[in-house]
């Protein structure tokens, strides 16, 4: 019997449903040609909670950074359906098309398609589209033969998956399906079943009481405990995150003191926000509450991982996240790859949790984030979160990649060029300063050029730039590559 969803998400007399179009599906970054789609439509849609992208300033430019996947049109054969809510300031599209090595820009031009919504509202690209049947019949007119083509989503929900029929091609992203799996209940469970510690904690909390008597059931277990995480299971970018302290708390009574000093101990990872307004996304979403790790040094690496349609899973890269904020969880920038005290032990434990998802038929880019703590007797890590999605580390890779067209070494962990030699990066989509708002892309790239910063091929390294249209808040990306994350 076909599923419900299938039988929902009908595009019309004869179409296919959404397991019969991933049949068809094509990893659009394998390394054979014949295995690739034809046409890729990226669609760089951030569909989440809406109060979560409310909060980031100027989210729309983050449309702007899967334009570094004009890089698949190095292949000559290969087409390209680029949409975005507002059209793209032609220099910037300029600019990305250039960084695209051994390719004429006239003939990668002529290749790539791009459609707009002419909607700056903060919320979700795709949502946007399904309300634009007009311009669903364009992109659908635009892709050539659909079952050869793929739709590559920053990430997957119902609303990704509605698109995909609509179009009548298959969806290079996670099934809404297993959205599950991604939640922070659903990366906790993933973690022990592959055998990756997890923080102290508890998942599957459903409202204020089960989140108190988690939080007093941490500190019985360690009346030393001084702080814990509460977690909402569908936030993203520490946007759901709340810090609660013990400091004051008493031997008797504790789940009522608890209770009783939430709404005024919370610390957001993410302001502004208010505990009443916390509190009704925790009943919508649910949450999980863990033991907040200390020790002389913490840091944070993560791993980006694809998952192919075949059932593969390979790891991308590693790095070292930089965070920001009241509590340091919001994702700044990263280093390439993560420090090689640990980075075979992350990619291992990545590899483990990789594993489990391709097991579930997990599909498309992903990234795994940890928490490694220094201790006397090395380092030791802990699975914090499954994105099921692109994420902070996409948009640098493929740019690096891109570049150097090179391949990263899974045994040494390294990215390594064409003349055999390691290279590295440091990248921030968060360079950003007042005065910014008086330049225009191109006088970022002419700075750069004058100054000898700019990416050069012959040497392959300098700074390429990404997210130049959000100069207008004051903002824009940049990769800087060399051949040591120090030079970088």
């Amino acid at each position: 019997m076909r599923e419900v969803a299938d039988i929902m998400l009908e595009g019309g007399p004869g179409a296919l449903s959404f397991s019969e179009l991933q049949r068809h599906l094509r990893d659009p970054f394998g390394r054979l040609d014949k295995q690739r789609p034809s046409t890729v439509i990226v669609l760089p849609s951030m569909t989440m909670d809406h109060a979560g992208l409310a909060k980031i300033p100027g989210v729309r430019h983050h449309e702007e950074r899967l334009l570094v996947l004009l890089q698949l049109l190095r292949r000559p054969a290969a087409r390209m359906v680029y949409i975005s809510s507002d059209s793209l300031v032609p220099v910037v599209v300029d600019y990305a098309l250039d960084l695209v090595s051994s390719m004429p820009n006239w003939h990668a031009r002529r290749r790539l398609t791009m459609f707009d919504c002419a909607d700056r509202e903060p919320a979700p690209l795709t949502e946007k589209i399904l309300r634009r049947p007009h311009l669903v019949d364009e992109i659908r007119q635009a892709i050539g033969d659909p079952l050869s083509a793929c739709l590559v989503a920053f990430n997957g929900s119902r609303f990704e998956r509605e698109l995909a029929v609509r179009l009548g091609v298959p969806l290079y992203a996670a099934n809404p399906e297993l959205s599950h799996l991604g939640s922070k209940s659903g990366a906790r469970r993933i973690f022990c079943e592959s055998g990756v510690p997890v923080a102290d904690g508890f998942e599957d909390l459903r409202d204020e009481r089960d989140v108190a008597e988690a939080l007093a059931e941490l500190r019985a277990r360690d009346p030393g405990l001084r702080q814990a995480l509460i977690k909402l299971n569908d936030s993203f970018g520490a946007g759901g995150n709340v810090l609660f302290s013990f400091d004051g708390a008493p031997e008797t009574g504790l789940r009522q003191w608890i209770e009783n000093e939430l709404p005024g101990r919370a610390v957001f990872a993410s302001p502004p926000d208010s505990w009443e307004a916390y509190l009704a996304k925790l009943v919508a979403m649910g949450a999980v509450v863990e033991r907040f790790i200390t020790a002389d040094e913490t840091r944070s690496p993560s791993a980006q991982l694809l998952f192919s349609p075949s059932g593969g899973v390979r790891i991308l890269s590693t790095q070292d996240q930089l965070f920001s904020g009241p509590v340091k969880q919001i994702f700044v920038g990263g280093t390439f790859p993560a420090d090689d005290q640990y980075r075979a032990e992350i990619q291992d434990l990545a590899l483990r949790a990789g594993k489990t998802l391709a097991a579930r038929s997990v599909v498309g880019p992903l990234s795994i984030d940890f928490l490694s703590a220094r201790t006397a007797t090395g380092w030791r890590h802990y699975g914090l979160e499954i994105n099921l999605r692109m994420g902070g580390s996409t948009a640098p890779y493929f740019l690096l990649h891109g570049l150097v067209d090179g391949e990263f070494d899974a045994q040494s962990g390294n990215y390594l060029g064409p003349d055999g030699q390691q290279r590295c990066y440091f990248a921030t989509d968060r360079l950003q300063h007042q005065n910014y708002r008086t330049l225009g892309p191109d006088d970022v790239v002419d700075a750069a050029l004058r100054h000898g910063l700019h990416y050069r091929g012959a040497s392959m390294d300098g700074a390429a730039f990404y997210m130049l249209g959000a100069l207008e808040i004051g903002r824009l990306g940049v990769v800087a590559i060399d051949r040591t994350r120090t030079a970088a």
